[in-house]
């Protein structure tokens, strides 16, 4: 009966490890939630913004992405971008929508880090574009090629109970 249960117990342990499905963040209204990268130093964090007022729907509201990424080319140009389904989305630019706290920026949408591979940016978006959307990701691409991409996310259009 004891192999029984350990055979099962192992069974169970390797369906769990051969599982495809990633698991989907989800950061909530008025809320900020950090992103890892799949892949490489740094993150991403999405904070969705209150309202103006109570009689504004949370659809009209803001979500501001804000990227940390580490351990890049200082010689290279990046482009970093919000995307859903279908690699639909928005990419951050230009200089007067986004904010640089280390690297510059290279055209509308290029970014180059500083000499220590570093970028730090942030950037407003209208909210609707990632309500209603099965996972979104930040994608920061090289020359077209994506080399750093965040786990998936989902955005609750459900608002907070306010005391």
């Amino acid at each position: 009966m004891r192999s029984v249960i350990v055979y099962l117990l192992g069974f169970g342990i390797f369906l769990i490890g051969c599982s495809n499905e990633s698991s989907v963040i989800k950061v909530e209204a008025y809320k900020a939630e950090d992103i890892p990268f799949e892949e490489g130093a740094g993150r991403v964090t999405i904070a969705v913004n209150e309202p103006i007022s109570d009689e504004v729907a949370i659809s009209d509201g803001l979500i501001e992405v804000i990227v940390l990424a580490k351990g890049l080319k200082h010689s290279a140009n990046y482009e970093i971008s919000l995307e859903g389904e279908k690699n639909q989305g928005v990419v951050f630019g230009p200089k007067e929508n986004v904010k640089i706290t280390f690297g510059t920026m290279v055209g509308d949408t290029l970014f180059k880090p500083n000499e220590q591979g570093e970028l730090f940016v942030s950037m407003q978006n209208p909210l609707r574009i990632v309500l209603n959307v099965k996972e979104t990701r930040v994608v920061v691409s090289e020359d077209g090629k994506e080399i750093l991409r965040t786990e998936p996310f989902i955005v609750s259009e459900k608002l907070p109970n306010k005391k």
